[in-house]
């Protein structure tokens, strides 16, 4: 239970709620909604990670060979994808949900770059 609602939650080895961290604040939160809960328990839907850097090489690729930017959100799943897609069949069907424009997120991608270097 968190905040009121029985899901999946990110907890340490003691059952405590794990702190996230995310550039982006739509996958800042250390749980799941029901719709997403039930879709994972049904086998329609697999949940996984892919890390900042990862993240903005694939927002920055996206934007100089598309001309737009994906949104951070959208960016996660793109980076996911190409880490994914090497090891499926070439005849493999790969769907991609792009969820919007990351005309917001130049700002806070470009300080995460420098802040790399």
């Amino acid at each position: 239970m968190l905040q009121g609602t029985r899901s999946y939650v990110l907890q340490d080895a003691d059952g405590n709620v794990e702190l996230t961290h995310s550039i982006s604040a739509g996958l800042d939160y250390a749980s799941v909604g029901p719709e997403h809960a039930w879709l994972r328990e049904h086998g329609r839907a697999e949940y996984t990670w892919i890390d900042d850097e990862a993240r903005s090489r694939r927002f920055s690729a996206w934007g100089a060979r598309r001309g737009s930017c994906p949104a951070l959100e959208s960016s996660h799943a793109i980076a996911h994808a190409c880490r994914l897609a090497p090891s499926m069949p070439k005849d493999a069907i790969l769907l991609v949900n792009l969820s919007g424009r990351g005309d917001k997120d130049v700002i806070s991608v470009q300080a995460a770059l420098e802040g790399a270097r």
